[in-house]
């Protein structure tokens, strides 16, 4: 952990004039500002190593047709209703097919009187999506390079996870919350490193694979077992394999107070807003840096991410993830009710964030800050939808029905404009 904490800092400092290499422009049908590759100038983390260096590099696919523009619009003006209605300050969403971005667009402020939420600058506390954009992730990477056994216990990467039936864990347990650890626990310690030995040391609530039950706890173990596979800190790995080859300049962990671009996704007693802080108490007890939580991005970013998952693991040329490695992940796992590996799929009843519009095979993810990212195979399409409900102490619980609506207009968009690229 110590590692970790000494090199976060360097990843937030601002660049200015450096571009990022290898990186193409993305396609915008819609949108108002320049694409990420034009705000590239500034980057909020530390300049990228060459893409040849860190991801393969091929013939970029054929771009996609974009989506249809009115039902895009309809979700813009769903999410305004909500700024409106004043379930939050504001939000960024973005929507594609493939590599095409036909969506991107801010909505509101960043606070009730501050500044416009800027879909390319914008930074946002992604809480729980962490869990995918970070640790399921790390985990995916170390799947492909054979560091890591999905089925192997947990206590072969982390000896001291370990007592009563904790040696029946498995990595797999822990990526579908079958662990039988709880959702939370208290965390005990005075420095970084002993308050996740203290989580690593949680008992079991019960059997392994016996119940489903959504576990930051067990977010957190898988954190550290990856780290030990790594080798590495992971947040290390991910920036050198997925977030400087793909461009994602503004995505990391712990940007600090002095991200003037963070959107705050909490505020103090007295109403100063918190900047930078990551909202979550466990991943705030660990100084920013776990695996259930503490991972900050843009919309512009995340649209990069879930263009590159909705491409079998490339984006313009570059392979980050194997096509395989995503199917293996994002399938639903037999005893885990809609838990695939890591990802969550769509509810039978269409009450998830998924909604009902959404195949059988779309995985995604949510954040309890506001935020959710979706990629739907069927129809090739995605969806990033960023706000901090939280900034309130009383956090808007309208945005699970908001998420349902907006992926709704992408897939009616998606129909209403057909790809025949989708059957190759």
């Amino acid at each position: 952990m110590n590692t970790i904490l000494r090199t976060i800092q360097s990843r937030w400092r601002t660049a200015a004039g450096v571009a990022v290499a290898g990186i193409a422009p993305v396609i915008l049908a819609m949108a108002k500002t320049p694409p990420a590759s034009a705000v590239a100038a500034a980057p909020l983390v530390a300049v990228h190593a060459p893409v040849a260096a860190t991801a393969a590099t091929l013939k970029p696919r054929p771009a996609a047709k974009p989506l249809a523009r009115a039902p895009l619009t309809r979700a813009v003006d769903a999410v305004r209703a909500e700024v409106k209605r004043g379930a939050f300050p504001g939000a960024a969403l973005a929507a594609g097919r493939g590599a095409t971005t036909s969506l991107i667009e801010g909505v509101g402020t960043t606070t009730w009187k501050g500044a416009t939420v800027d879909p390319e600058r914008t930074v946002y506390d992604l809480a729980s999506l962490t869990k995918v954009v970070a640790t399921t992730t790390a985990a995916m990477l170390l799947y492909e390079d054979g560091r890591l056994d999905l089925d192997a216990p947990v206590s072969r990467y982390l000896p001291e996870f370990s007592g009563g039936n904790k040696d029946d864990v498995t990595i797999r347990d822990l990526l579908t919350h079958t662990s039988g650890l709880p959702a939370g626990t208290g965390v005990r310690g005075s420095t970084a490193d002993e308050k996740l030995a203290s989580l690593i040391r949680t008992p079991l609530r019960r059997a392994p694979e016996t119940r489903v039950e959504y576990s930051d706890v067990g977010f957190v173990t898988l954190f550290a077992a990856l780290e030990k596979a790594a080798g590495e800190p992971v947040e290390q790995m991910l920036e050198r394999r997925v977030y400087g080859p793909l461009g994602m300049a503004s995505t990391g962990y712990a940007p600090g107070a002095d991200c003037a671009r963070c959107a705050p996704s909490w505020q103090t007693a007295d109403g100063t807003p918190v900047r930078g802080k990551v909202h979550d108490p466990t991943a705030r007890a660990l100084g920013g840096v776990a695996g259930n939580a503490g991972l900050f991005s843009t919309v512009a970013d995340l649209s990069r991410f879930a263009a590159m998952l909705a491409g079998g693991g490339e984006l313009e040329g570059v392979r980050v993830l194997k096509p395989e490695t995503i199917d293996t992940f994002s399938r639903r796992q037999p005893g885990a009710d809609n838990r695939a590996l890591g990802w969550e799929t769509p509810n039978a009843d269409g009450t998830g964030a998924a909604g009902k519009s959404m195949s059988p095979r779309a995985f995604g993810h949510t954040g309890f800050t506001g935020t959710s990212l979706w990629v739907d195979p069927e129809h090739g399409t995605w969806a990033v939808l960023l706000a901090n409900r939280t900034f309130d102490a009383h956090a808007s619980n309208r945005i699970q029905k908001l998420r349902r609506t907006v992926h709704a207009y992408v897939t009616e968009s998606a129909e209403e404009a057909p790809d025949s690229l989708l059957a190759d």
